[in-house]
């Protein structure tokens, strides 16, 4: 099931970044049909997990590409990723207390900040890493 769609338009242009953007749209996709799906808390948690290790993974990658090409946006794309990073890790802590019903308010923020992201932020940098 997919939820969020790539497209063209989010390319910045650096292959490797590009794939990894597709890779994070899978486990965003991935999160969301689990919940849509009705999976178990356990199969919920794992997507939840890998979705939030490939958000670090691929934000680490992206950071030390544009700190080698001396992007002079760094801290202010530095501060987003981290407020993303702090806001999915308080998701998934929530959850798994049994603090928050996840539901599409939920998986909405997760899909429109990282499209918005993309779509604007990570655009400044396009040819430029």
């Amino acid at each position: 099931m997919k939820y969020i769609r790539w497209n063209e338009e989010l390319s910045v242009d650096n292959p490797i970044i590009d794939e990894q953007h597709k890779e994070l749209f899978r486990t965003i996709n991935e999160f969301y049909t689990a919940i849509a799906e009705k999976k178990n808390k356990l199969a919920t948690q794992k997507a939840i997990e890998e979705m939030e290790n490939y958000i670090k993974t691929h934000f680490t990658s992206e950071e030390i590409m544009m700190k080698n090409a001396g992007y002079e946006g760094l801290d202010q794309h530095l501060n987003e990723h981290q407020f993303y990073i702090d806001k999915v890790q308080d998701l998934r802590e929530r959850y798994e207390q049994g603090r928050l019903i996840l539901s599409l308010e939920v998986t909405n923020f997760i899909k429109d900040w990282i499209t918005n992201h993309i779509m604007v932020t990570d655009q400044k940098y396009k040819g430029k890493i």
